[in-house]
């Protein structure tokens, strides 16, 4: 059968139609279906960026950072109401006045601090800054530092002098024995993290104990709040954390720009360096009046810190310009110390001697008792002789010895007078 054209024309028209619709269609999904995948690939990846962005932010920083991370947060671990309330007072000796002040703590934000996500974070990066820390709700350090501040206003004190006041206050705190026993025990890396991780300020004041961890964030905390410009110090050899305080060039500690500060013994001011318990980590004042030879004293020896393996500087602000009136009487005792660590082990020595001599006398006196000849006379003399030597060799030995304690001591006052 024959077509006409016309149909023939319209048959072919029809086909490339269909071709050309084909075309079209399939062109058309792949471009559907290109977006499609762009998008969904573009959505992972500024979900991917932006998800952890925000748990960073939330879970590895400080939550105040981002308002989003912030409202994670508010949502997530709500600021807790403030319940089971606990009076806690800091107590200082400051120059014959026995002074106090006072905080209402309470025991849902100590477990709040406690549970802090980002102390973990903080404490298995070495993160030392990051434990000085305390939450904007949370005004505790503020009302704290306040009272200090007015403390010394009421005394007449400068700010230099209050920042004194504050340190005695936080050097107040005990001592936490057994957490230290734990830290420089042989057995540390068993130890759960819980029972060694550092404290917060909140939770140092409401325990009301820490060791030089602990104490320096808190002090680090609370000297920010009276102006002035901090640092941490760290001593990994000695495992020790001391506080470093701005002082003038020329003035710094170890070859640092700051004067250490040391919080976990009473009586250190900012410059005195301190010296370590060997067994316990608690740092040792050896500044202090000591009684004359003849005295049972003991002069110990104890661990010397080198120079620190990091400066972390933790605030800026004011500097402490107390340290360069004391600077050279405070030099003065440190020259004196192992001068009279020598003195007291030559009389000791000594008298040691003497001992021995005195022992022999009554010995050769004995003797010549039970059988008085020539012989045993002439020993005991000679006996005597040498006694008596010895005796005026530890005289001399203690007399010496006391002369540079009375030194000694003269800067001992003069220095407890700043």
């Amino acid at each position: 059968m024959t077509l006409s054209p016309f149909i023939s024309c319209q048959m072919i028209i029809a086909k490339r139609l269909t071709l050309v619709n084909g075309a079209f269609c399939r062109f058309f999904c792949y471009n559907i279906l290109m977006r499609y995948f762009r998008y969904i690939a573009t959505t992972l990846i500024v979900t991917t960026l932006f998800g952890g962005y925000f748990y960073y932010l939330t879970f590895s920083g400080r939550i105040e950072a981002n308002p989003v991370s912030s409202a994670m947060v508010a949502v997530l671990r709500p600021y807790p109401k403030l319940t089971s309330p606990k009076q806690v007072a800091l107590n200082c000796d400051y120059h014959g006045k026995n002074l106090t002040v006072s905080e209402t703590l309470y025991g849902s934000l100590y477990d709040y601090y406690k549970t802090d996500p980002a102390k973990k974070r903080a404490y298995l990066v070495s993160d030392p800054a990051g434990f000085v820390y305390t939450y904007a709700q949370d005004g505790t350090v503020k009302d704290l530092t306040s009272k200090i501040a007015a403390l010394g206003k009421e005394n007449g004190l400068s700010a230099d002098q209050t920042l004194d006041l504050g340190t005695c206050f936080m050097q107040g705190i005990p001592y936490d024995d057994a957490k230290a026993s734990l830290i420089l025990g042989t057995n540390f890396s068993e130890q759960p993290m819980d029972k060694v991780i550092p404290r917060y300020p909140y939770e140092t004041l409401y325990d009301n104990a820490g060791i030089c961890t602990d104490k320096t964030y808190l002090g680090a905390a609370v000297l920010h709040e009276l102006g002035y410009e901090t640092a941490i110090l760290t001593f990994d050899a000695q495992k020790h954390m001391s506080l470093g305080v701005a002082v003038p060039s020329g003035y710094g500690s170890l070859g640092t720009s700051y004067g250490i500060m040391e919080l976990t013994g009473n009586g250190f001011l900012v410059g005195d360096m301190p010296e370590l318990s060997p067994s316990a980590g608690l740092a040792i004042n050896n500044f202090q009046t000591i009684p004359q030879g003849g005295t049972a004293v003991t002069l110990v020896k104890q661990v010397q810190l080198d120079r620190p393996n990091k400066v972390i500087p933790v605030s800026d602000g004011l500097i402490y310009n107390r340290v360069v009136e004391r600077v050279v009487t405070r030099q003065k005792l440190e020259e004196l110390k192992p001068q009279l660590t020598t003195l007291q082990a030559v009389y000791q020595q000594a008298q040691t001697v003497l001992t021995t001599s005195e022992a022999k006398l009554a010995q050769a006196e004995q003797t010549y008792r039970v059988t008085p000849n020539d012989t045993n006379y002439r020993a005991y003399t000679v006996t005597y002789n040498q006694y008596l030597a010895d005796y005026n060799n530890a005289q001399a030995k203690v007399n010496e010895y006391n002369k540079m304690v009375n030194l000694y001591n003269s800067y001992v006052e003069k220095y407890s007078q700043f």
